[in-house]
This record gives C-alpha cells, sequence and structure tokens, in this order.
C-alpha cells in the first residue's frame, strides 16, 4: 500500500482467519507532558481485525495499516452523506410543515440510513481491510 495510514499495535490473538491487534487511540492532547493536570487529554484502546502479511504471535508489536482511500470512504459514509441526507430532508419538509416537524422527520431519516449501513456491514467488512505487519521489517 504505497499511501496508507498506520498505527503501532500489539497482537492479542491470532486466529485462522487472521490477527486481532489492540492499538491505543490517542488524541493530540494525550501526547502532551501537561496531560495529568489537563482534563481534556484522552485515549482509547481500540481492538481491530486484521489479515496478517506474515506469521505473527501473540504480544507481538506490529503495524496495522489500512489504504487512504478508505478512510475517505469511510468519512464519506459516516459523516458526509448522511448530512446531505439531512440537510435535503430539511429542506424538503420544511416547504411542507413547521420547522418542529421537518426537523423531526429530518432527524428520523437518519435511522434508515444507518440501517442500511448496518445491513450491508459484512460487504463493508470485507472492503475494508487492515493489514497487520511486524514492526520490525519497517
Amino acid at each position: 500500500m504505497s499511501e496508507a495510514i498506520e498505527h503501532k499495535g500489539q497482537v492479542v490473538s491470532v486466529g485462522s482467519d487472521g490477527v486481532r491487534v489492540r492499538i491505543l487511540q490517542a488524541s493530540a492532547c494525550s501526547a502532551c507532558q501537561a496531560k495529568r493536570s489537563c482534563m481534556a487529554a484522552d485515549s482509547q484502546e481500540k481492538y481491530i481485525d486484521c489479515v496478517a502479511s506474515e506469521p505473527l504471535a501473540v504480544g507481538q508489536s506490529v503495524v496495522v495499516e489500512v489504504a487512504e482511500r478508505l478512510g475517505w470512504f469511510a468519512v464519506l459514509l459516516a459523516f458526509v452523506l448522511p448530512f446531505l441526507l439531512l440537510v435535503f430532508m430539511l429542506w424538503l419538509m420544511g416547504r411542507y410543515f413547521t420547522e418542529s416537524v421537518a426537523g423531526t422527520v429530518a432527524l428520523c431519516s437518519l435511522l434508515p440510513y444507518y440501517f442500511v449501513i448496518w445491513l450491508l456491514r459484512a460487504k463493508l467488512k470485507k472492503r475494508f481491510r487492515f493489514v497487520a505487519r511486524s514492526s520490525e521489517t519497517v
């Protein structure tokens, strides 16, 4: 992958279909030296199912990568399309109903959208492939 988004992590389990990797997702604040005295700092552990590009062992440090274009596709699905749907429904319903009804219908229009995304989760999981490789080969 020439243009990839990368995160360092650690293998927590190895299976026949791939590996599960734990990464620490940190905000910019969590890397700050003053994070102990600041309440804005946060970090979260995330678990990602990955395809192993080489044999990996539990506890091994790895680099998880995904194509950058898939990151943009995820932003499109999760934020841009729902926003456009919301604005369109608000405009459409605003022509025929009061503001409160239009706003309620516009917000409710997101429910079918995310339900369809949920129904397509198996196809999306195949498309969003995370690859784990040993960090020693970096």
